[in-house]
């Protein structure tokens, strides 16, 4: 009986050991993540792809644009671990049309990587002012 309430306190241990190391992973990627500034109506109409890596997670879009409007986002690509619920994010992002919208709860870590994977797409469709 000791030998197993010791065996399970090394597997508790150890389970909280990766917990804490992959909650302080996420944490150092969240802060490195990257948005580009998008003005909408500065991105011409096409079809955009962007990509990010942000460790525990990668994302590759293709972001679609028709008249300065987000019409729809594929998500090429998604290691996410165990964050697919945020995949639901691209339609948030089409109806505000925009990349700026609040993560997915209880996953967003996939959230942020998708949201600066289509920041950095509608980046590559940017045209200046003349």
């Amino acid at each position: 009986m000791k030998k197993t309430s010791i065996t399970i306190g090394i597997i508790l241990i150890f389970i909280l050991g990766a917990f804490i190391w992959m909650t302080g992973s996420a944490k150092k990627e969240l802060d490195t993540m990257v948005y580009e500034d998008i003005d909408m109506n500065l991105v011409s109409d096409g079809t955009y792809y962007g990509e990010t890596d942000a460790g525990l997670v990668l994302v590759k879009v293709g972001v679609y644009v028709e008249e300065h409007t987000i019409s729809d986002i594929d998500l090429i690509e998604h290691q996410n671990g165990l964050g697919s619920k945020a995949e639901a994010i691209t339609e948030l992002m089409i109806q505000k049309n925009s990349y700026d919208v609040d993560a997915i709860s209880g996953a967003t870590l996939s959230s942020e990587a998708i949201k600066s994977a289509v920041s950095k797409a509608l980046k590559e469709g940017y045209t200046e002012q003349p």
